[in-house]
């Protein structure tokens, strides 16, 4: 009778275990991957989600090259949520650039995370003080499938500046500046965690942008807008650096459900959650409605977030 019993009650505890299991309904998080801003970045909100969401709600954060190859999964329903640019999504949804041919409508906007910075970073021994110095050189482009590695290839477009051009993942890329077997490294967003690993072994130079790189640039890309990175974001970094900024926005598939969109957007917004994502890293206090250039994009809010921005102007 006992060995019955003990028999009903293991049978039961599965039943209710596998019932709970079944339960739980997950999100993939499409990332970045380590050395690089987003690997930071994305973490943390994937943490922060998770210790605030009920439990029958979890995010998994999934490897990623960067806002290319995150776009196109949120564009081809590989995805759930994920950081990705503003050029990115425009050209996902009129099928051009990244998605050429194959315009998708599956991107929602949720909010504007900040406004990045691109630039690219050598060792001062090499000598390199203008991107046209760049000519012929070595240089990492940024991970593959990277929003880093199709802003380096812009800017050379644009400037007209043939490179050795590669692609690694963030922290290979600054392994290879670091042991000198490339001449410099392109990278969106800062502080990078592998850039700011390199400085302290290392003397690096951020190269500055000239007025004439920036307009040219900007010229032909028009979701770019020059700017600056500030002094000290990098060991021995001690001046501010010209450089160009982008749009970076947290987007959603359209068919993320309404109640798990508004708990995304009332816990990163909350003010536990901005102070939580700002110990994270720096760049989260750029969190904002960017109305004008949601506009622009012509990339529709999700549901939730058009309520939220609605109720918080």
């Amino acid at each position: 009778m006992k060995k019955k019993l003990f028999t009903v009650l293991v049978l039961l505890a599965l039943v209710i275990s596998f019932t709970q299991a079944q339960a739980v309904k997950r999100y993939s998080f499409s990332g970045s991957n380590p050395g690089g801003t987003w690997y930071t970045m994305a973490g943390g909100i994937v943490q922060l989600l998770n210790d605030k969401l009920p439990p029958e709600i979890r995010f998994d954060m999934i490897g990623s090259g960067g806002s290319v190859e995150n776009t196109r999964r949120l564009a081809l329903n590989q995805a759930d949520i994920t950081l990705t640019y503003s050029s990115h999504m425009w050209e996902a949804k009129n099928g051009k650039g990244i998605m050429d041919g194959r315009p998708s409508d599956n991107i929602r906007v949720l909010m504007e995370l900040y406004g990045s910075s691109h630039y690219f970073v050598t060792l001062k021994s090499k000598n390199i003080k203008t991107l046209q110095d760049l000519e012929g050189k070595k240089v990492v482009l940024g991970s593959p499938g990277s929003g880093s590695s199709d802003n380096s290839r812009r800017t050379f477009a644009a400037l007209g500046i043939k490179v050795k051009e590669s692609e690694l993942a963030f922290a290979d890329a600054a392994r290879a500046l670091q042991d000198g077997n490339v001449d410099a490294v392109g990278m969106s967003g800062h502080p990078s965690a592998g850039l700011t690993e390199l400085a302290m072994s290392k003397e690096i130079y951020v190269i500055p942008f000239s007025k004439s790189d920036l307009d040219k640039v900007t010229a032909a890309n028009r979701y770019y807008d020059p700017g600056v990175m500030p002094a000290n974001v990098y060991k021995g970094q001690t001046e501010a650096v010209p450089c160009f900024y982008f749009s970076v926005y947290l987007a959603a598939n359209k068919n993320m459900p309404y109640d798990v969109a508004a708990k995304v957007m009332e816990i990163i917004l909350s003010p536990e959650g901005r102070k939580y994502l700002e110990s994270v890293h720096p760049q989260f206090k750029g969190i904002r409605n960017n109305a004008s250039g949601v506009k622009s994009m012509e990339i529709p809010y999700h549901p939730a977030a058009e309520d939220y921005w609605k109720a918080h102007p």
